[in-house]
């Protein structure tokens, strides 16, 4: 079955145009990234790694962001001033307490 999927993903992989190989390097690169955190997150010294991933994500490669399509604000989202956080299957979401 693995050898199936890893197929059908190289094949379409192949088929992609050159400028879109980038963005699925970038896919690959979060998904190691989000599995390597998950797995260092379950440790006795989660809150400890939870700061060292924070200096990481400060201290990342940023230059390929201009890539992205652009976050369309909602209407006093940017007034508001409160705090925003990733929730992984949801994407960024405002925490409102």
């Amino acid at each position: 079955m693995m050898n199936l999927i890893r197929a059908k993903i190289l094949e379409k992989i192949d088929a992609l145009p050159e400028n879109e190989l980038v963005e699925v390097l970038d896919f690959v690169d979060f998904l190691n990234w989000r599995q390597k955190n998950q797995e260092k997150s379950s440790s006795p010294n989660s809150e400890s790694i939870k700061d060292k991933t924070d200096d990481d994500w400060l201290e990342s490669d940023l230059s390929n962001l201009g890539s992205y399509e652009p976050y369309e604000w909602q209407p006093g989202e940017l007034d508001e001033a409160l705090p925003v956080k990733y929730v992984p299957g949801k994407g960024i979401i405002i925490i409102r307490e």
